[in-house]
């Protein structure tokens, strides 16, 4: 019965991944050969690429994380703790590929102009998602050198690493409340740069955190 939850887990982020790929293949041709890749902060577009860039780019991202995440926790085994997480590191696998492959599908429908929502209104709202996701889970994290804020005091120290992915988590959660409300009261040519804003200032106010609680630790301990 385990092994069959397991399968059907593993089988549902495969799915994920695959599908916005799936959904490329079906609308090819419909496809204009100027494929919008990139935005600037105010929501225009900057750069343009074509159908087969955006196959292998978005599609090799996808596939290069799933391998990544899948054995990430055999790689790391021996020094990390990541077995301990259990199901956490599943959801976390589950919502950073449920994450890029909306990023492709909005491309994809901002391409053949199935929705009228600006690109960056869409990806601010996946962002703000993402961070209240993220900011919850980040609490859960255990010490390791390959995801939370790895800063050299977090990582000497365990209790400065809990209390600092405790913060960061924190104003994460409401980095996303404030993100969903930013696209109701502000202008949809700032909705990126606060977005972005959000999700950077709680990450450098941590930072700052952990080395202020690692210094108060090394007195403590003197």
């Amino acid at each position: 019965m385990m092994k069959n939850k397991k399968w059907l887990g593993e089988g549902i982020i495969v799915a994920i991944v695959i599908a916005p790929l799936v959904y490329l293949m079906a609308v090819w041709n419909s496809l204009p050969e100027a494929i919008p890749m990139h935005w600037n902060l105010a929501g225009e577009v900057d750069r343009y690429g074509t159908k087969q860039e955006l196959l292998w780019v978005l599609g090799g991202l996808q596939l290069f994380t799933y391998a990544l995440l899948l054995f990430l926790p055999k790689i790391a085994a021996k020094t990390d703790n990541f077995k301990t997480m259990g199901s956490n590191f599943y959801k976390l696998r589950l919502v950073t590929q449920l994450l890029l492959s909306s990023v492709f599908f909005i491309l994809l429908l901002s391409s053949t102009e199935a929705v009228t929502t600006s690109t960056t209104t869409m990806l601010t709202g996946l962002l703000s998602l993402f961070m209240l996701f993220f900011g919850n889970y980040m609490t859960t994290i255990r010490p390791n050198y390959f995801m939370g804020i790895r800063t050299p005091w977090t990582l000497e120290n365990e209790k400065v690493w809990k209390k600092t992915h405790l913060l960061g988590g924190r104003l994460w959660v409401l980095g996303g409340i404030l993100g969903l409300i930013n696209l109701f009261l502000l202008p949809q040519s700032i909705h990126f740069i606060i977005i972005i804003s959000l999700m950077i200032i709680p990450m450098l106010i941590a930072s700052i955190y952990s080395f202020i609680l690692f210094q108060k630790e090394q007195k403590q301990v003197a």
